[in-house]
């Protein structure tokens, strides 16, 4: 692969990774709620769902979603409802989160929820997993990338570690953003103020991803 080939992969998924989506929301939400360090399990989650849809879109079955109107509305939609339940679980429940004597916020009183780290790491991994437009991405990008008189393998690799790492540092610097606008809601609005902006977030990611829809010129075909 000449640099000049990996250059250009690198801006297009810079652009890509730049403007928020359902994983970096989450990603925020997770910040604003159990702060930015537990928050790279989210980020993890993401990543290692990222790398399961790579290697479906290696073996093909990225064109099913390209081309199949009902299972890319399947996964979708699958999506969209889990982020739906996150966000309103966080909406009806009250923050678990201690104030520091005199009513003084700050990180060292512990502001943020106690949390599992797999459960970051499940619900970014679940967040990533419902996009099925990531699949269709990675089936229909990378062949544009990749030269075919060269070994497949390790050009893969360098195009997915790319992606990747792209990806897991954006995330989680919309991430450390949120986590450090956390003491500030906190002292202005109260504890519950994280539930329901953070709920408020997911509903966004559920929005958007239900927004997302095939390309134009595979909209039309029925699987």
């Amino acid at each position: 692969m000449s640099f000049e080939i990996w250059l250009s992969f690198t801006f297009l998924v810079f652009l890509l990774v730049l403007t928020p989506g359902p994983s970096v929301l989450i990603g925020m939400s997770h910040a604003l709620r159990y702060g930015a360090r537990p928050t790279l399990m989210t980020a993890l989650g993401d990543v290692t769902a990222n790398m399961i849809q790579m290697v479906v879109a290696a073996v093909g079955l990225g064109a099913l979603l390209a081309t199949s109107a009902t299972a890319f509305a399947v996964v979708k939609w699958c999506g969209v409802g889990f982020l739906l339940v996150m966000g309103l679980t966080a909406l009806l429940r009250k923050a678990k989160v201690n104030k520091g004597q005199n009513d003084i916020v700050t990180k060292e009183a512990g502001i943020y929820e106690p949390v599992r780290r797999r459960k970051l790491f499940r619900e970014g991994f679940l967040v990533a997993a419902g996009n099925p437009k990531a699949i269709a991405f990675f089936g229909a990008l990378f062949p544009q990338f990749v030269d075919p008189t060269s070994p497949l393998v390790p050009q893969l690799l360098i195009l997915g570690a790319t992606f990747v790492l792209l990806d897991y540092t954006f995330v989680m610097i919309y991430a450390m953003g949120a986590a450090r606008v956390m003491p500030w809601l906190v002292q202005r609005g109260g504890t519950n103020i994280v539930a329901r902006v953070s709920g408020g977030v997911l509903i966004l990611a559920a929005a958007l991803l239900s927004l997302i829809e095939m390309p134009e010129s595979t909209a039309g075909t029925r699987f």
